[in-house]
């Protein structure tokens, strides 16, 4: 489990006895503006209710969704980030088969995998455009009861609009949807794409999202998921008690108050993502895909130089990113990069002009 994933820098750090102060990470997909300033300070306040249990049933914070996201707090459950939900919903509903759409996150599958689910992926064989299609003919001919995705996916950055979500839904009726919407809050036209609140009303479908990523402070762990009240029903007779600490609970409820955090978050990122792609595309030999959130997908069309390569050099300039070859349906000709500081991303790109510089130059052999 979560082999390969982002943001171990203490590990890459002791791997390659780096400081990891001095590190720059863009393997991992956070918030570059951190977390909401009354984060801290209500975690500091609230210090002594360590002694105490914490809500179990995160009362609060669900009121605090609920509001957020106009949708019914009976049909909102908490968890310890959204990855124990993604395991909390097979070994609730006992699905004996399931459709993962690829590439996208590692942890879907091993989630079905724990409850000895049969596995089918779906993707698009063009190596060059790696994006699933809902319209799939695999899909149509397959039977399995769960269909899981993201949006938007996780690496490649795409986005399926709402309306076309609904209407699949709908037309697998017979199927549990599962949706990973862990990244939706960056996107800035989010009433477009989201189906967080269809997931109230439609019975065959699941949206969970992170709390972590947008707000900046994933040591914490707390994600969410919603519902129709059938699915919620199975899902509490699996969910443990406690998972969501005091301090977690009380980081949710002020950051989702923030509304100014959101607006800068989004335009910080909004621009530097495209300051990012751009100076990415104009770096021979790297294709970037333009990007819809905090990260971008970059395949390497340079012959002299792998994932893996690209990789370890860029370490040598203390800077580490997401090699995305264990990614399904990606090879080694992929990795991915998160949208950090314009002065760290102009260091990532002068970094990645010198690696494929020194590839060309055969200076690695």
């Amino acid at each position: 489990m979560l082999d390969g994933h982002g943001g171990n820098i203490k590990k890459i750090s002791s791997l390659y006895g780096l400081d990891p102060g001095e590190v720059l990470d863009f393997s991992a997909s956070i918030n570059p503006l951190g977390y909401p300033d009354g984060v801290r300070k209500v975690i500091l306040d609230r210090f002594d209710d360590i002694v105490n249990y914490p809500d179990s049933e995160c009362s609060d914070l669900r009121s605090a969704i609920a509001a957020k996201y106009s949708c019914s707090e009976a049909n909102i459950m908490v968890g310890n980030g959204s990855n124990e939900l993604f395991y909390l919903i097979p070994r609730a509903l006992k699905p004996e088969s399931g459709i993962i759409l690829q590439p996208t996150f590692h942890e879907f599958q091993d989630a079905l995998s724990s409850v000895n689910a049969e596995i089918t992926d779906v993707m698009n064989e063009d190596d060059n455009y790696p994006l699933f299609n809902l319209h799939d003919s695999q899909l149509k001919e397959c039977r399995e009861e769960f269909i899981i995705f993201c949006n938007p996916n996780n690496p490649t950055g795409q986005l399926i609009s709402r309306e076309e979500i609904v209407k699949f839904v709908e037309d697998n009726a017979e199927r549990i949807v599962v949706i990973d919407e862990a990244f939706m809050d960056f996107v800035e036209e989010e009433e477009r794409f989201s189906v967080l609140q269809d997931a109230c009303t439609l019975k065959n479908l699941i949206v969970v999202r992170s709390l972590t990523k947008f707000y900046g402070f994933p040591g914490l762990r707390l994600g969410f998921l919603v519902t129709s009240t059938p699915i919620m029903d199975k899902l509490w007779e699996f969910k443990e008690p406690w998972t969501v600490n005091s301090f977690a609970q009380l980081a949710g409820n002020i950051a989702l108050a923030d509304d100014g955090f959101t607006l800068k978050t989004r335009e910080f990122v909004s621009n530097e993502k495209v300051f990012l792609y751009e100076g990415i595309s104009q770096i021979e030999g790297l294709h970037p895909f333009y990007p819809s959130v905090n990260f971008i997908l970059i395949r390497i069309d340079n012959e002299n130089i792998i994932s893996s390569i690209l990789q370890n050099l860029l370490i040598k300039d203390k800077i580490i990113i997401r090699d995305c070859s264990n990614f399904v349906g990606l090879n080694e000709k992929y990795v991915r990069v998160a949208v950090r500081s314009r002065k760290e991303n102009q260091r990532l790109i002068d970094a990645m002009k010198e690696a494929i510089r020194i590839a060309d130059s055969s200076e690695i052999m």
